[in-house]
Parts: C-alpha cells; sequence; structure tokens
C-alpha cells in the first residue's frame, strides 16, 4: 500500500526477535479487533466490486451451462451517491496565514488531493472507513498522501471518539523460483509513556490466506533500510487519520471500525441482485422460440461421421414435441417488465431507507428521483445523512493539515505555524442555490442581523482575516479611494469601524 515508506525511517535502530508466526493479521496480540470484524468487510468488498458466481441452468438440449449472473451493484451507486454529496472538488480547505497557505495548497495539489480523496471516499462509505497516511518521500522532499481502506486497518486501541493507536498491513508478493511468496508488512502505531513510536513487522508465506511466518526486514529488498523501531518527536497526534461513516457500529457495538453504507442493507442488495437477475434472464428467454415436432431433430451424420443439428440453439431457442404429423411454428413469450421494475422499486425503497437516503433518490426506471432543491426543502434524511458525514470528514481534514505541518516541521521543509487555523468549505451548492444564500445573508445584513464580515465568511467560505480585507475593498470602493488610505482615515476617525 505505501511503496515508499521506508524513506521514512533512518536506517538503525532496535532490533526485534523473530520467533512470531500469524495465520490471521488478527491473531497478532497486539490486534483487539475480531477477526469477524474483517470477514464483514470483506463481504463488502466483493458486494461493491459486484463479484458473483456465475449460474448454473439446464438448456433445451438438456445439457447444464453456465451463464453470468446480473447484478445492478447497488453498492457502487450508494456509495458514490454519498462521497459526492460529502465531498467534492469545490471543497476549499486553506490556511489563513498565506505562506503556510501556500506551502498547503503545494501538498494538495501535487498529491491531486481532491480528485483522489473523492475517489477514496466513496470506497471507504462502501467497506468501512478510510485512512490518511501522509508520509515524506526524502527523494523528492516532499509530502505524500496515501491511503489505505478499512481491510488493511487494525486499530490496538482506541476510545470512544477515536483511534489512536493502529496497525497497517501491506502485502507484496514476490517471486521466487516458480513460487509466489507473500510478504506482510505490519507498521504498528503506538503510544508510549505519551511518547510517539513506529515499529516494523516483515513476515512471509507461501500461501495467499496465511501471514505467514516473521523474517527481518531485509528479506525483503525495498525494506532493507526500513527501521524496526522508530520514536517520532513533537508529534501531537498519530500519523494516520480514520475517516469513519457516521453512525454506530451496529453489528458489533464495541469495535472501532466503521460500519460501511450498505452493512445494514445487505440482504436488500441481495435481494434486488437476485431479481434484476431473473428479470435480465427473462428479457433472454423471451427471444423468439420456435416449436416443432420431434421428426425435425431426428439425429443424422455426415460423411465423417458428425451428427447434423437441423436447428442452431445459439441462435434460436427451440421446444420439440412429439408429434404423429410434422409441423413447425413459432411464439414470442411475453415479459413481465412492469412486475420486475415495481419489485425492484419497492426493494430500492427499502433500501434508501437502510442507507440514510430519502424516499426516491435511487430509481430503477429513472422517475420519481428528488432533485437537490427538494431534497434541502423538506429537511430530507439524505440532507441528515450528509451533514452527519461532513462533520466527521470535516475533523479529520483538520486533523490532515495539523499531521501535515508536524511532518513538514520535523524534516526542515516548512515552519510549524504559530497559529493552525483551517478553514474548511464545502461545496453546499448541491443543496441551496447561491442566489438563495446571497439573498438570505444580504437581508441579514441590511436588517443588522448579522455583521457584514460573518456574512461574508459563511457566504464565500473564507476565514475572518480575509472576509475583513474584502469589507475593506468593499468600502475603498463605495469611497471611489485607494484601499491603502483607509486604516490611515480610520485611525483619524473620519468615519467608524471598518471591520
Amino acid at each position: 500500500m505505501f511503496e515508499r515508506i521506508k524513506n521514512f525511517f533512518r536506517k538503525g535502530g532496535a532490533k526485534i526477535g523473530m520467533v512470531q508466526s500469524l495465520q490471521k493479521i488478527t491473531d497478532h496480540p497486539k490486534i483487539a479487533v475480531p477477526q469477524e470484524e474483517y470477514q464483514r468487510i470483506e463481504e463488502n468488498i466483493q458486494l461493491y466490486r459486484s463479484q458473483f458466481d456465475d449460474v448454473e441452468y439446464v438448456n433445451s438440449e438438456g445439457e447444464l451451462a453456465e451463464r453470468p449472473f446480473h447484478s445492478l451493484n447497488v453498492p457502487k451507486v450508494v456509495s458514490k451517491k454519498l462521497a459526492k454529496l460529502v465531498f467534492n472538488e469545490g471543497c476549499a480547505i486553506e490556511m489563513e496565514n498565506d505562506t503556510s497557505n501556500d506551502f498547503l495548497q503545494d501538498v494538495f495539489n501535487h498529491n491531486k488531493f481532491r480528485k483522489n480523496f473523492g475517489e477514496q471516499l466513496e470506497a471507504g462509505y462502501a467497506i468501512g472507513g478510510l485512512v490518511l497516511r501522509p508520509y515524506v518521500d526524502t527523494e523528492s522532499k516532499r509530502i505524500k498522501i496515501s491511503h489505505c481502506l478499512a481491510d488493511a486497518f487494525y486499530p490496538l486501541q482506541s476510545n470512544t471518539s477515536d483511534v489512536s493507536e493502529a496497525a497497517i498491513a501491506t502485502v507484496t508478493r514476490e517471486t521466487e523460483g516458480k513460487k509466489t511468496i507473500y510478504y506482510t508488512l505490519l507498521e504498528f502505531h503506538e503510544w508510549r509513556n505519551s511518547e510517539y513510536w513506529i515499529r516494523n513487522e516483515l513476515y512471509r508465506s507461501e500461501r495467499k490466506e496465511v501471514v505467514g511466518v516473521q523474517v527481518p526486514l531485509d528479506s525483503l529488498d525495498k525494506y532493507k533500510d526500513l527501521e524496526a523501531e522508530v520514536q517520532m518527536k513533537n508529534f501531537s497526534r498519530p500519523l494516520f487519520i480514520y475517516i469513519k461513516l457516521a453512525g454506530k457500529n451496529n453489528v458489533n457495538l464495541s469495535s472501532p471500525l466503521s460500519l460501511g453504507v450498505i452493512d445494514n442493507a445487505k440482504r436488500q442488495i441481495k435481494d434486488i441482485n437476485e431479481k434484476y437477475d431473473e428479470f435480465m434472464w427473462e428479457i433472454e428467454e423471451a427471444r423468439r422460440k420456435i416449436l416443432a415436432s420431434d421428426h425435425f431433430f431426428k439425429v443424422r451424420f455426415d460423411e465423417k461421421g458428425k451428427p447434423v443439428r437441423r436447428f442452431d440453439s445459439k441462435t434460436s431457442v427451440y421446444q420439440k414435441l412429439k408429434t404423429d404429423e410434422p409441423f413447425i411454428d413459432e411464439f414470442v413469450p411475453s415479459l413481465r417488465a412492469k412486475e420486475f421494475i415495481e419489485s425492484i422499486n419497492f426493494i430500492l425503497r427499502t433500501i434508501e431507507l437502510q442507507t440514510g437516503f430519502s424516499a426516491g433518490t435511487f430509481s430503477f426506471d429513472g422517475h420519481s428521483v428528488k432533485t437537490a432543491t427538494e431534497i434541502i426543502s423538506e429537511n430530507s434524511e439524505t440532507f441528515s445523512t450528509r451533514s452527519d458525514n461532513v462533520l466527521i470528514v470535516s475533523e479529520a481534514l483538520k486533523e490532515l493539515v495539523i499531521t501535515i505541518f508536524e511532518l513538514a516541521a520535523a524534516y526542515g521543509l516548512h515552519p510549524m505555524p504559530q497559529d493552525l487555523k483551517v478553514v474548511i468549505d464545502f461545496d453546499d451548492g448541491v443543496f441551496e442555490s447561491q442566489d438563495s444564500k446571497l439573498n438570505y445573508y444580504g437581508k441579514a445584513v441590511t436588517l443588522k442581523l448579522m455583521p457584514q464580515v460573518e456574512a461574508i465568511q459563511r457566504m464565500f467560505g473564507l476565514s475572518e482575516e480575509t472576509a475583513q480585507k474584502w469589507v475593506k475593498l468593499i468600502r475603498a470602493d463605495e469611497l471611489g479611494m485607494d484601499p491603502s488610505k483607509l486604516d490611515e482615515l480610520a485611525s483619524k476617525k473620519l468615519f467608524g469601524d471598518l471591520e
């Protein structure tokens, strides 16, 4: 997962005795999450990927055949919808200090953060959480941001609101002779007496489903310079940020891991996939059918002794009937499209309820889908779900910014700002038009119910310092004068407070 994490450590440090063997990562004594939680996550991954076995059936010749299973992939649609509502490229993450903000934007732009984070958030919502892991690439002297999904994240300790210690797993495949060898690096993030430590353990296995035996870090070339243990000084928080889905994990009440958005709708997702598969197969079976007497199906052989058929079963479905007189006819079976569509839409309504979306958010037939304006005007379930998750993502992004600057200070890339004021503006235009917001805040300022600085901050997602600059520029435009002279005029009390 983190190919260049070795650059984060300096060579040297304590050695660890290699005496450990693991079947599953959850067998490690430091990890407190049960294996059942990761089995649940694995099921979520399969549903998100829409991975299903082929369907066996008996064809018209009485032979056992297989066909692909048709699925709607609702988990993809639901998680994408939620991720897009919570975060998009219009989200602004800024610092009040211009120098610090320039550095932060350079980190985000270099990592294509807004694009990549939105995509990774979708997968995180689908399966059960997303981890952001900033690190320093010592070759390029840049801070990079890696992403890790819940299936590779193993909490060690946690409290009611956060995960403070965890292990992150990275699996590498290597070919040794004719064998495929699996190496698993476990990167432990721990606090010891208020000091932050990172510890690395490497395991080797010849079987994919087994973690294997612990081996020295230099057993794999890319980890040969990786330190077994390192103390990270002057860090106020761990070097990972775990983003959960809003709401309690009601599958395992004691688990620090989040549920996926589909966890409480798995039964309905299976139902809707089965109903959709039946519908697609009925469409396939509704082709023109040929009815013919068995006279047309008597087997004859060509010169080479191969049987010759009069009907190609791949291009025309047929039925043969045993009769005295030869005959041939055709018919087209009726298609129960209306019944299937109604059933699928009924199950969709249940999935909306289970996943926190308003009724009508999704539709199989393209009708009755609610607009963004309807969502907010009705104070809907979708808007409530979005608001809950925006709060979590907002806090996570602030933690990410803190970690970025602590890393930058540790490696001399940028000094630690004295005041880490982070301004995050989520693009609410998906729910609320800018015209209506402008009208609302404009009236509040006109009626003297809100300061102009506060209205500008809320309307455009600016910091207080920037909003104050805007107010001065507006006053300067009104007076038709140079903005630089406003402070001089204010000091002479030629007019009221400019703030």
